[in-house]
């Protein structure tokens, strides 16, 4: 008999570990029969065409027999989903205490990324349907408008001549700035939403799917795969065995892992690990996140309120440390920002070639190469570490006019001791091709936006299947299938910034988290429909996205 005995109430086809956008996006693409977010105009068109001429194209095209039938594939039913979040009973829990956090009015995303499986197109298709257009705000200086053809064809000329002849020493970087080939009839694409709107249509596609009822509050505390016991059934499956902090026990057939923000924090700095900081003292931005202290921290609001000078030191020069700064200046404190290299601008988190509609050439040379080594450098030449973009810059430098804020770029925290009068620190500067200096600085607190190293190897839960699944990884990262699972005998999925191996650079944002769901999505209704006799197997690529075309012309009002 085996060793783990689950109800039939507990037991599912797919249980998925995180709420967050990730979460989302493969809950609702598992609910979602003709799923169709990932298809390009062009291809919308092409398949229009095959739906058209119906089997007749297909046996063209596949060599198929006269009596070759094409089906639906089998949708899952939202009851046979669990959600399990360690943050919130809702989706996008995490996601909405960070933005609550950091008082972030706006995504920094445009339209065209959210965990809509169906539509592409469907936040502007929300946006117009309710009448809120107001809430969408444009990327300036991002399409090219701006110019007039004699600039851009003097733009283009200039950064041909620079690619073509580069200077000696230095290598190719097809991420260079410049003019990006955009269609401008989509300009409109290149809009964010408010942070408000974008709460409001992952409400919309959670209740269209009805999942509001699939996700719980729980922690993951083990994670097995082998037997299990159905307990009124009788009966043994083969499956995952999921154990959660408040001693709940699941089991499923399919696990997906969508915990994003799993990892190691970088945090203490070597810097502070001497001083051995208490979160009165100074804080990473996880512990914001999760709300294990607020923001500004106690020791900055008691002085605010005693109308004391309040002063803050805060580590990192990527887009949360902007916004915290520009939170804390506008509240009074006088705010140092420390890079460790120099501030590095883009309106994304990558090249604007990597999230435009028209990506495939630069997705294609990361899914061409021979490695993972070679894929992970690529991620990393990608993100470039942190990035702010030009809108929260201006903000800064604002703030830096006013004597509110002072950036210290090439500078790193050397050593740190914490007395009655806050802390002291010993900060070190080595800019390039001069000489190392240092100096003191006076703060009340410090807190360290210096992100999460992926580390799955590290996660508790994943120790079993570590342990008896044993895989390669590279920089923490798991080498997976292309599907995304484990490995082809385990059903174990992994999407976000775990699969970035296979996904590529933009697997953490919300265009990774929607491809990322296709692919488990498609393997896990293929395999769904061919453990079924009797169901139909699972009908091909062709006819998943002729279906897909049926429903974004509804969605688009568009007679096929």
């Amino acid at each position: 008999m085996s060793e783990n005995i689950v109800s039939r109430e507990n037991y599912f086809e797919v249980v998925i570990v995180g709420g967050g956008p990730c979460g989302l996006a493969t809950a609702s693409r598992l609910c979602e029969a003709t799923a169709g977010s990932i298809y390009t105009e062009d291809e919308h068109q092409r398949f229009h065409w095959l739906r058209q001429r119906g089997p007749k194209s297909a046996k063209v095209l596949r060599g198929a027999k006269k009596d070759v039938r094409f089906e639906l594939p089998t949708k899952l039913k939202a009851s046979d989903i669990l959600v399990l979040d360690a943050v919130s009973d809702s989706f996008m829990g995490q996601w909405n205490n960070q933005f609550e956090s950091c008082q972030i009015p706006t995504l920094r995303s445009p339209m065209f990324f959210h965990p809509d499986p169906v539509n592409i197109d469907g936040m502007i298709t929300y946006a117009f349907t309710h009448r809120r257009e107001k809430d969408l705000l444009e990327i300036q200086n991002v399409v090219g408008k701006e110019y007039s053809k004699h600039q851009q064809k003097r733009i283009i000329k200039k950064n041909a001549k620079k690619q073509a002849s580069p200077l000696k020493g230095e290598s190719r970087n097809d991420d260079r700035p410049g003019l990006i080939d955009i269609n401008m009839r989509d300009y409109r694409d290149y809009y964010r939403p408010s942070t408000k709107f974008f709460r409001d249509f992952c409400e919309d596609i959670v209740d269209r799917y009805g999942l509001r009822s699939s996700i719980r509050k729980d922690r993951v505390v083990s994670l097995t795969y082998g037997d299990i016991e159905i307990m009124e059934e009788n009966k043994i499956v083969t499956g995952f065995t999921i154990r959660t902090a408040s001693g709940k026990v699941y089991g499923c057939e399919n696990c997906v892992v969508a915990s994003g923000h799993d990892g190691i924090i970088n945090y203490p700095l070597p810097g502070l690990k001497d001083a051995n900081p208490t979160l009165e003292q100074a804080c990473h931005t996880t512990h914001l996140f999760n709300r294990n202290i607020s923001f500004p921290p106690p020791v900055i609001t008691s002085k605010l309120a005693e109308k004391k000078c309040a002063s803050l030191v805060i580590v990192g020069g990527g887009l949360t440390s902007a916004q915290l700064a520009h939170i804390s200046c506008d509240l009074g404190v006088k705010v140092t920002l420390l890079l460790r290299s120099f501030i590095k601008i883009k309106h994304f988190d990558f090249h604007l070639d990597w999230v435009t509609k028209y990506k495939n050439l630069k997705k294609s040379s990361f899914y061409m190469l021979d490695t993972d080594e070679e894929r992970l450098q690529l991620i990393h030449d990608a993100r470039e570490g942190g990035l702010m973009n030009p809108e929260y810059y201006k903000k800064l430098q604002k703030h830096v006019k006013k004597g509110m804020l002072q950036i210290l770029d090439y500078s790193s925290i050397k050593q740190a001791q914490h007395g009655e009068e806050g802390w002291c620190l010993k900060i070190a500067e080595k800019r390039p091709d001069q000489e190392a200096r240092e100096y003191d600085l006076q703060t009340d607190y410090i807190c360290c936006a210096t992100g999460i190293s992926p580390n799955v190897q590290g996660l508790e839960y994943m120790q079993p299947i570590i342990k008896d699944f044993p895989i390669d990884f590279v920089g923490g990262l798991p080498c997976l299938t292309h599907d995304l699972r484990w490995s082809e005998e385990l059903p174990l999925y992994m999407v976000g910034k775990n699969a970035a191996l296979r996904v590529g650079p933009t697997s953490a944002n919300l265009d990774g988290a929607r491809v990322g769901a296709e692919r488990v999505g498609w393997k896990i209704q293929n395999d769904y429909n061919e453990a079924r006799p009797e169901t139909l197997p699972l009908s091909t690529s062709l006819q998943i996205a002729l279906n897909a075309q049926n429903r974004y012309s509804v969605l688009q009002g568009v007679e096929c």
